[in-house]
């Protein structure tokens, strides 16, 4: 059985609790349904270096060098043009450094808020709040998340109209952030296959693997 080992880059402390749990599960899936073999997939380790600074996190890299696979760089999509620049100017330093392990980005259409909003169920279960009343605010499809102007303002209208109305806050606070950890664990991987961006992701993860010689079947 080979390992496959993963840090991550991210914007923010939502972004920490989030990511990392979802990226290493997509990653098992995208393993068991396509590389053959058995793969074992490491947590992804989230790197403490500002996302915005490449030279920082090229430094960051080199002092990781041997230790991981594959580097996932987050950045929000929006707006599209910086956040394209932004990438590919990360992409040059790690590699002016010397880097030799494999860059994927990770980069949602806005925010990662969006990717949230792609399963009600999974949200509603989260916040204990009625299934249906969540549908009724969210879109219907997946792929229309990324159609979201502001994704973090509408959790936030799910929060408002529903938690505070259907249960007792939680004691640590209601803040959208603290359920970040729990969305991901559960949050259905198929539906969020059908975000456009999520998509994006998971075809350059695959092609990341076959790079480092993992048998595609």
């Amino acid at each position: 059985m080979r390992s496959l080992n993963s840090v991550l880059v991210c914007e923010g402390p939502s972004d920490e609790w989030f990511l990392p749990v979802l990226l290493q599960r997509a990653t098992h899936q995208l393993c068991l349904e396509h590389f053959p073999g058995g793969v074992d997939v490491g947590d992804v380790r989230v790197l403490a270096v500002d996302h915005q600074r490449p030279d920082d996190i090229a430094r960051a890299v080199a002092r990781e060098s041997g230790a991981y696979d594959v580097l996932l760089y987050h950045h929000d999509g929006f707006p599209q043009r910086t956040a394209a620049a932004k990438v590919d100017e990360v992409r040059r330093a790690i590699v002016e450094a010397g880097s030799t392990e494999l860059f994927v980005p990770v980069v949602p259409v806005v925010e990662t808020e969006a990717w949230v909003l792609a399963d009600p169920d999974a949200l509603a279960r989260v916040l204990s709040v009625p299934v249906a009343r969540v549908r009724e605010l969210l879109p219907r499809q997946p792929k229309q998340v990324e159609q979201q102007a502001d994704p973090k303002e509408l959790l936030r209208l799910v929060m408002r109209s529903l938690v505070r109305r259907h249960r007792r806050a939680r004691p640590d606070g209601d803040s959208m952030e603290r359920y970040f950890s729990e969305l991901a664990e559960i949050i259905d991987l198929d539906r969020l296959r059908d975000v456009p961006a999520f998509a994006d992701w998971w075809k350059s993860m695959a092609e990341a693997l076959i790079r480092l010689g993992f048998r595609y079947g």
